[in-house]
């Protein structure tokens, strides 16, 4: 009996010690120990360590919710004068701090140190002595996650040179759109697995919510026109969130916009270029299934917002003042026919086909003794339609010849004429050309069949190599052509450019960067055949200036064409900066 009780005793003594070393302030540290004295040179002072670990610390300090080891992470034996002490720890984890001071007192924070979510300790009147540092993390796994220690008498320091962030380079999960602004079967769908295990709030300033994986999900590449707003949606039975970088760098996230626990994110005024998106879970977990939806029409399952033609947005391809017995006659647009609007919808009159919402083009016109011919020709069937002066709508289909259509306005108004053309079938886009003339319906559209990259560089050639003098290489000239380039080369490049390139440049060994930037009064774009023969291309990359970085570029041949994003009868003073140290847009 005397036994039993005494084993019973021990086993009760054993379990009472254990749980009072759960953390053992006189184990060796696990990373080592520093001494530092106030007024310490390098501030802060940083050290690699693993966070997390298998013990509650629970067990030394109340409401200290995480995992850290027995041993402590770090000890430091710290010489006080009349400075604060600034303990804190940077993680991809949901990192915790527990410090027991010099005085014996536990201390324990988990989210205070800063912007994000990373934990740290201020001691304002610091005891001189050893501080044992324990950095842990935050939920229910037994492990270790790389982590900083960082021991500052300035401040908290949020600096982890072992975060991954989420990487808008890599290759997406589930594959990529190429969009062109009013595309068709919209809204598009992509199945994609939403979830990962980067913590976005961590990875975005506290910005954006849930769990996302290192790359993004989808790639959508889209070329993008005033006439359409831009929807990202998803849905799924899982409680998800959408993370979206666009080509400006800016991040969007939202998580329950497009209905219940179902994301969704409008960009009012959607740029041209790669928007990286991520398709998150608001709570840690395994992936889950979702359908993410990218539509210029509105969330998944939302009325068509575009059912108008609207005379109050911008024209998609500029505007023209003309004055009666204007000179070149006929004036000749290069456009894409064609869009989401039901004209028949928006304006009745047996007017059919389908356009942009935003009208084509814009005239303002000063009128005389002339009639004024509106005509448009396409390969495809194409439609147009004018909203006069008068506030009177006009259509046709073909009246000009053969699929062409054409408006014979008698005795004009002066005033501002709105024009679409618009193709007779819904499906899509067609290159065609609006011509405006005063002596009758003329023009020709013309498809082009691409950039002439033989044809020798209107500007020069050169050749530079990395570590090039004169940087930035600055080219003085003059952006712009006859020729679309959304449809002469990539279809998502925009913009109108000369046949022949711009410059040629050959670069003879890959360096680590790149720049090409265009500086302009005029809003100008710029497209690059690369190397490898895939094409590169941006409008606005600061204000209307376009620029472009090839991160580690290939060693070849990179044709330039500078043009501007809507047709001009003149060419408009550009300068194209070559560097290997960054954009000059001055």
């Amino acid at each position: 009996m005397n036994t039993r009780i005494s084993v019973t005793a021990l086993l009760l003594m054993s379990l009472s010690a254990s749980l009072a070393s759960a953390q053992d302030p006189d184990a060796p540290p696990a990373y080592g120990s520093m001494q530092l004295t106030a007024g310490f040179r390098s501030d802060p002072t940083s050290i690699v360590v693993q966070a997390g670990g298998a013990e509650s610390a629970l067990s030394v300090a109340e409401n200290c919710h995480g995992l850290v080891s027995y041993q402590p992470s770090f000890n430091l034996d710290y010489a006080a004068e009349d400075h604060e002490l600034f303990l804190s720890a940077a993680s991809d984890a949901d990192a915790l701090l527990l410090v027991r001071s010099p005085d014996g007192q536990w201390h324990c924070n988990d989210d205070a140190s800063g912007e994000n979510v990373n934990p740290g300790l201020r001691f304002s009147e610091p005891l001189s002595g050893v501080y044992n540092i324990w950095v842990g993390a935050v939920g229910y796994g037994v492990g270790f996650e790389p982590a900083m220690l960082h021991i500052s008498e300035l401040g908290f320091s949020n600096e982890n040179m072992y975060a991954r962030p989420p990487n808008p380079m890599l290759n997406p999960n589930s594959g990529h759109l190429i969009l062109t602004a009013g595309f068709d079967e919209d809204p598009r769908r992509i199945d994609v697995q939403a979830g990962g295990d980067i913590d976005a709030v961590r990875q975005t300033n506290g910005q954006c919510a849930g769990f996302i994986s290192e790359a993004p999900d989808v790639w959508v590449n889209y070329s993008a026109s005033d006439a359409y707003e831009l929807y990202f949606s998803m849905q799924s039975e899982n409680d998800t969130t959408l993370v979206i970088k666009s080509p400006d760098g800016e991040w969007h996230c939202d998580d329950d916009s497009a209905g219940f626990l179902n994301p969704g994110l409008r960009i009012r005024r959607p740029q041209t270029g790669r928007y990286a998106v991520w398709a998150g879970r608001f709570n840690d977990g395994p992936t889950s299934p979702a359908e993410l939806y990218v539509s210029e029409l509105g969330f998944a399952g939302i009325e068509d917002l575009t059912a108008d033609l609207d005379s109050s947005l911008p024209s998609a391809y500029g505007r023209s003042n003309l004055v009666s017995g204007f000179d070149p006659d006929p004036m000749t647009i290069s456009l894409q026919a064609g869009g989401p609007v039901d004209v028949f919808e928006a304006v009745g009159q047996e007017c059919r086909g389908f356009a942009a919402a935003a009208p084509d083009y814009q005239i303002d016109y000063e009128a005389g003794s002339l009639d004024l011919y509106i005509s448009a020709s396409s390969d495809a069937d194409a439609t147009l339609i004018v909203y006069g002066p008068d506030g009177n709508w006009l259509c046709d289909d073909d009246g000009s010849e053969g699929l062409n259509p054409g408006i014979q306005v008698d005795r004009p108004l002066s005033g501002t004429y709105l024009v679409w053309v618009g193709t007779y079938n819904p499906g899509g886009f067609a290159p065609s050309a609006l011509h405006v003339s005063e002596l009758g319906f003329g023009g020709v559209f013309e498809q082009q069949n691409g950039l002439e990259q033989d044809l020798p560089a209107i500007f020069g050639d050169i050749v530079m190599s990395p570590g090039f003098e004169n940087d930035p290489y600055v080219v003085d000239l003059q952006a712009g052509g006859p020729q679309a380039a959304e449809y002469a080369s990539a279809s998502y490049c925009r913009g109108f450019v000369s046949s022949a390139p711009d410059v040629r440049l050959e670069y003879e060994s890959g360096g680590e960067e790149l720049f090409l930037s265009v500086l302009s009064e005029a809003d100008t774009t710029l497209v690059v055949l690369k190397p490898d023969g895939s094409w590169a291309c941006d409008d606005d990359r600061r204000d209307f200036n376009p620029g472009l970085v090839f991160e580690n570029p290939d060693v070849g041949i990179y044709q330039i064409w500078v043009g501007t994003y809507v047709q001009a009868s003149a060419g408009s003073a550009a300068r194209l900066s070559v560097s290997e140290t960054g954009f000059h847009f001055q």
